[in-house]
């Protein structure tokens, strides 16, 4: 009988393990969805700009339309951003929580969990050789590549508006469009995704798991 209680308590165990790797794999696949989102709507963005400043004629309506473009490619760069961020935070959240299942709760051995045991940490580990891996987080380039994108959106929008004020064209020029902007992403990253657009998590209980603990 008490075989039984515990075989059956092993098997809700790793049931519950099952459903913890589901709804990880589930935030994996579905980040990338949401990423081509941003990838398509960035590149027309760029494609329509690009349509309109090469278009030989001065209207009014050319320059409203560049400014509202501009504006627009801003926006989804930095939203992407931002979900970038969220990617990676509740990334290293679902990690931490299939390793402490593995450890505390299944109480496998080291060598025998999935997602905490390395193969060899130093094979195909070589920055300098172009044949060669080596150990880069993908997910932290995806954000820096979304935050150059973001940069480069708000220096073309605020070099356009600093020029038209100035009315000149100059190196000064191009610094200041590259502070004023990185200080604007900084500034909109403080407010709005801590204010904004957080993720309701106040009433979860939060386990402060530590990778070193790991």
């Amino acid at each position: 009988m008490a075989e039984k209680i515990k075989k059956k308590l092993q098997d809700s165990r790793e049931e519950r393990y099952k459903l913890l790797i589901s709804a990880r794999n589930f935030h994996y696949d579905n980040f990338s969805k949401w990423a081509n989102y941003f990838y398509i709507a960035i590149g027309a963005l760029f494609v329509a700009y690009y349509s309109i400043v090469t278009t030989p004629k001065d209207l009014f309506e050319k320059k409203l339309f560049s400014y509202v473009v501009l504006s627009l490619g801003f926006s989804c760069s930095l939203l992407w951003y931002w979900s970038s961020k969220g990617y990676y935070y509740w990334n290293i959240n679902f990690i931490s929580l299939v390793n402490n299942y593995e450890s505390k709760i299944l109480e496998w051995d080291k060598e025998e969990r999935i997602y905490f045991v390395f193969a060899n940490k130093k094979t195909q580990n070589n920055y300098y050789a172009p044949w060669s891996g080596a150990n880069i987080s993908t997910s932290k380039i995806a954000i820096l590549f979304s935050y150059i994108i973001t940069l480069s959106w708000g220096f073309l929008i605020t070099y356009k508006i600093l020029t038209l004020r100035l009315c000149e064209d100059s190196g000064w020029t191009i610094l200041l469009s590259i502070f004023v902007s990185i200080c604007l992403i900084l500034i909109l990253s403080l407010l709005i995704p801590k204010y904004i657009l957080y993720s309701k998590i106040d009433h979860f209980p939060d386990l402060e798991l530590s990778q070193k603990e790991e």
